[in-house]
């Protein structure tokens, strides 16, 4: 779920729709139109990009990724959640999975020693 703080977009506090549309494309085509949708990050982020302050907005954001003439309308709907119900659905199937088996929940962090004192504002070697 791409979020939209202009720092995850640009490493600064100022970004604008064609930021957004080209960083949706990288993720795109790094990773699939099937492993991308729209998670904003309204609720917590500090800066958003000029013309993308809040979901009425996504308008200009679809046309902006519509003239990129990388998306069918078909992939336009994955990305506005498509994706996300797909992703739900399985991950619910796997959840009754776990509890019928007695399976519990396990998270993990990345230990700092990894992480080798990089900030998000690189991509170069991050381990």
């Amino acid at each position: 779920m791409v979020n939209f703080y202009s720092q995850f977009l640009t490493c600064k506090d100022t970004a604008t729709i064609a930021d957004a549309a080209a960083h949706i494309n990288h993720i795109r085509q790094v990773a699939g139109v099937d492993s991308v949708g729209l998670g904003a990050g309204y609720d917590g982020i500090n800066y958003t990009p000029e013309g993308l302050k809040d979901v009425s907005t996504y308008p200009a954001l679809f046309a902006e990724l519509i003239a990129s003439g990388q998306w069918s309308i078909d992939e336009l709907k994955k990305l506005a959640g498509l994706n996300l119900l797909r992703v739900m659905r399985a991950v619910e199937k796997v959840r009754d999975d776990m509890a019928r088996s007695g399976i519990e929940p396990f998270e993990d962090t990345i230990a700092p020693k990894y992480l080798k004192g990089r900030a998000n504002c690189t991509s170069q070697d991050p381990f």
